[in-house]
């Protein structure tokens, strides 16, 4: 069935804040506020769906869970929504918003129109190891990013990795993270035996694990994407855990012998049966398989340095803003930036340190002085955390290559207004960016805006900060 996308009159949702669900707004009904449409397919705990936001008119992926049947477990579902708003690289789906009506919990993701990496891997007859380096890559650097974050996925698997786009050579989205944890400290131990049977760590089955299960994961996948086929079983029977824990994949097959000496050690190393000697998501980065791959050209132009000198003067509410529009909005040049960023993040985990980000400004030929590369750094590093994050450094990169057309405008302002009032409030502002995991002081941005204590700003003010 398709999604209606009439303009016609609708009665708007109001939304409420939930105080039970900090992460969520209450609705009487979605489709208040979305056109659900076709079944993409399922997650852990629900359905997921295709839909179109009513005022944005944009489309989403849309995850639905139904409250009677995890009405034990919605501290789980609050989990997945509190981690997808830490998240922030560019191989991991972005998180839109959550919802709450009496029925069900609704999650909002950026739609990935392409199919899983899974459909790719059994619809062609052979993944070129040259290819399968690209996407392994990407799967390893937001696996990485993940991890520098304290967060476990627990569930990496071709079905939760999806194409952006059903065009060749498009990127990779990590997706569901319905099974994810937080960690602290690397040491950190889990008990739950969870996952999907064949890309389950041994110590998974043993019922002590930490982090590095991702890894072993990877591992499988890697091995699937080069052979065609599981590494230990092709069919689940009573021996599967068993050949799993023995850490002993099949190496007999021709695609596996055909395979270069550097694909085969990287799997070896990813599947090694002891976590402490199994390779992080950091190492595996630098394995000699990842060489040929050419690597992203490491400059700050002129147009770029000019957004970001623009960018360093503008209001803090109007950093925010465009923090949140690089995280909604799609741009013609977004895949430029894309690697522009990419090639900044030494690390490879998704920020850009402070360190190599000055050490690029002095080398380049802009002639900043040292203390204006100070400056500048800490005005894009806006929660101040020492790091430039992906949406941190599109909002500065967009700032003065992109005009905001009147549309995109009111699609921000359309966010914050969420009740349509006409108006939005300190409160509005604080909701909407918590919505996004950006936490901001409401008194400051509302004094920068208002000149007087009234605690209103008409969508006639909110354009004049664009001005």
């Amino acid at each position: 069935m398709g999604i209606n996308v009439s303009k016609r009159s609708i009665k708007y949702a109001k939304f409420e804040p939930n105080k039970e669900n900090p992460f969520t707004f209450r609705v009487p009904s979605i489709r208040s506020v979305y056109n659900i449409g076709k079944i993409l397919g399922h997650g852990n705990f629900g359905v997921v769906r295709e839909a179109v936001h009513i005022r944005e008119n944009k489309k989403v992926a849309i995850k639905i869970i139904q409250k009677s049947i995890i009405k034990d477990k919605i501290e789980t579902l609050l989990r997945e929504i509190e981690i997808l708003r830490k998240l922030d690289h560019p191989n991991i789906v972005k998180f839109y918003g959550a919802y709450e009506d009496d029925v069900n919990l609704y999650i909002a993701m950026e739609l990935c129109s392409g199919r899983e990496l899974f459909y790719k891997i059994i619809n062609t007859d052979h993944i070129e190891e040259y290819k399968a380096q690209v996407i392994m890559r990407k799967i390893l650097m937001a696996v990485n990013h993940l991890h520098a974050n304290g967060i476990v996925h627990r569930d990496l698997k071709p079905d939760n990795i999806l194409f952006e786009s059903a065009e060749e050579g498009a990127d990779i989205k990590l997706v569901d993270f319905g099974l994810s944890r937080v960690f602290k400290s690397k040491s950190k131990h889990f008990h739950t035996v969870v996952g999907t049977p064949f890309y389950m760590a041994p110590e998974i089955l043993k019922g002590s694990y930490n982090y590095k299960c991702d890894l072993w994961s990877v591992g499988i996948i890697m091995y699937i994407m080069i052979c065609r086929r599981l590494p230990f079983c092709e069919q689940f029977d009573c021996d599967t855990f068993k050949k799993i824990k023995s850490g002993n994949f099949d190496t007999d097959n021709e695609l596996w012998k055909q395979a270069s000496s550097d694909a085969k050690d990287l799997i070896q190393k990813l599947l090694e049966i002891n976590p402490s000697k199994r390779l992080s998501a950091a190492q595996a980065l630098n394995h000699p398989w990842f060489k040929s791959i050419p690597k992203a050209k490491i400059s700050i132009d002129k147009p770029l340095l000019s957004s970001f000198q623009d960018y360093s003067k503008a209001s803090l509410f109007q950093k925010q803003i465009w923090k949140i529009v690089a995280k909604i909005l799609s741009f013609s040049d977004l895949k430029e930036l894309k690697q522009k960023f990419l090639g900044l993040d030494k690390n490879l985990n998704g920020k850009i340190t402070m360190k190599y980000f000055a050490k690029i400004l002095k080398k380049s030929d802009h002639k900043l002085d040292q203390d204006e590369i100070k400056d500048l750094i800490k005005a894009i590093d806006i929660d101040q955390n020492g790091a430039i994050s992906y949406s941190e450094f599109l909002a500065a990169a967009l700032y003065s290559r992109h005009h905001l057309e009147s549309d995109e405008i009111r699609t921000i302002y359309n966010l914050l207004d969420f009740n349509k009032k006409g108006f939005i409030s300190s409160k509005d502002i604080e909701l909407t960016f918590n919505r996004y995991g950006i936490k901001i002081n409401t008194k400051s941005i509302m004094s920068e805006i208002r000149k007087t204590e009234e605690d209103t700003i008409t969508y006639a003010e909110f354009i004049h900060t664009f001005a």
